[in-house]
């Protein structure tokens, strides 16, 4: 039965650990695409069109495979705090405060979020962070520091005033895990994805409104495809799948798994845009990489001397 165990175990690792980096490489191709978008559109305008199309992409597959649409005060209550501070918050910070300031403070500031999830988790899931693990987040938030050097050393007065909005997202996106972490087994991932992300979206409609409401909008073929490419493979699948790895392993074990968002990112840009990596870049992917297996590994020794 042990072995069993251990294999079904050993499986689930797996899975767990092949979703995330799934997941990731998905957030990352936003960024890319997010830059493709500017010639088009308003930045909050493409934020709300992606976030209003995957909410109704799978509140269509929802209603079409005849899932269970939610019905009590509580669900609606954490589709609502998922909706505003995931789509709403982090959607926004990632728009329109990263355009305030350099990629790299911005990508810095955005990583905050597996830190202060990693407070938060201990303090409101009771989920213990390790000193291995510990270690290992802050090795991954180094070779974010390290991908990000160059532009660091940039900053000027925007970039300072700009802080406290990519803050205020990463706490947003934070708080967002802690939500789906504890409400994974209480509704339908596709309606409940699919409600929060429209939910968001609308927040979003109205910073556009106020924002950019005369700005022109080339409506075309390439646009369209930009939009798509947002909304369904950039944000609605991650979405179910970081919903279902909430439910299979803890959320210090998943976050760590962000870092790799900007690795990824940056390496679309080298292999599909002529981008160039310098050393100090590849040297902070290699700190990423080293990260996930020190948290990975020291959630597993905890597992075993529990046992």
């Amino acid at each position: 039965m042990s072995v069993e165990l251990a294999t079904q175990s050993s499986r689930t690792n797996v899975l767990i650990s092949v979703g995330s980096l799934l997941t990731m490489v998905l957030w990352a191709t936003c960024y890319p695409l997010i830059s493709l978008s500017l010639p088009y559109a308003p930045i909050m305008l493409t934020a709300f069109l992606r976030a209003a199309i995957a909410g109704v992409f799978l509140l269509v597959i929802a209603s079409m495979l005849g899932r269970p649409f939610p019905k009590t005060r509580t669900v609606y209550f954490y589709i609502l705090g998922i909706g505003i501070t995931a789509t709403s918050i982090g959607f926004w910070g990632m728009f329109y405060a990263g355009s305030l300031i350099s990629p790299g403070l911005a990508t810095v500031l955005t990583n905050t979020q597996p830190l202060i999830a990693g407070l938060l988790g201990s303090y409101l899931l009771k989920e213990y962070i390790g000193r291995r693990a510990l270690i290992g987040t802050l090795v991954g938030f180094s070779g974010v520091i390290v991908i990000s050097m160059e532009s660091l050393l940039t900053m000027d007065a925007q970039s300072l005033s700009a802080t406290a909005y990519v803050l205020l997202a990463a706490t947003g996106i934070a708080t967002s895990n802690i939500l789906l972490k504890k409400s994974a087994h209480h509704f339908d991932v596709l309606f409940g994805m699919g409600l929060q992300l429209l939910i968001g979206s609308l927040p979003l409609a109205l910073l556009t409104w106020v924002q950019a409401p005369a700005q022109a909008v080339q409506w075309n073929w390439s646009f369209g495809m930009i939009l798509l490419a947002l909304a369904i493979p950039g944000t609605a699948l991650p979405f179910i799948m970081w919903f279902w790895l909430m439910d299979k392993a803890p959320l210090y074990k998943l976050n760590v798994y962000n870092f790799l968002t900007p690795a990824f990112g940056m390496y679309l840009g080298y292999a599909y845009f002529s981008e160039t990596l310098t050393l100090t870049q590849w040297l902070g992917i290699l700190l990423i990489l080293l990260a996930i297996p020190l948290v990975n590994t020291a959630n597993n020794m905890s597992s075993t001397i529990k046992r």
